[in-house]
């Protein structure tokens, strides 16, 4: 079973919490883990792509988006789980 690096996670709530405002093209409060990326914020399909982008450009990590769902994308805390389980080793 995959463990959850407890390291990288807040990093990666960072990140997403800077990249949000810059992907939405939008001033706006900054986001808690609840909050809701779609319903609260209002992301789109292709601002989820965009984002997915920036934070691996942010991160220097790559991140494997095959198996992402849109409950992956519920909220800011659910996003970066899926985040840190769905890295992509370094050779």
């Amino acid at each position: 079973m995959e463990q959850l690096d407890t390291d990288l996670r807040p990093r990666v709530v960072d990140s997403i919490r800077t990249l949000l405002p810059r992907v939405l093209r939008k001033e706006m409060p900054e986001p808690t883990e609840q909050s809701r990326l779609m319903e609260d914020l209002g992301m789109s399909s292709s601002s989820t792509l965009e984002l997915m982008l920036e934070l691996e450009e942010d991160l220097a990590l790559q991140i494997d988006v095959e198996d992402i769902d849109r409950d992956d994308f519920a909220t800011v805390g659910t996003l970066a789980d899926f985040v840190v389980r769905h890295l992509i080793p370094e050779e």
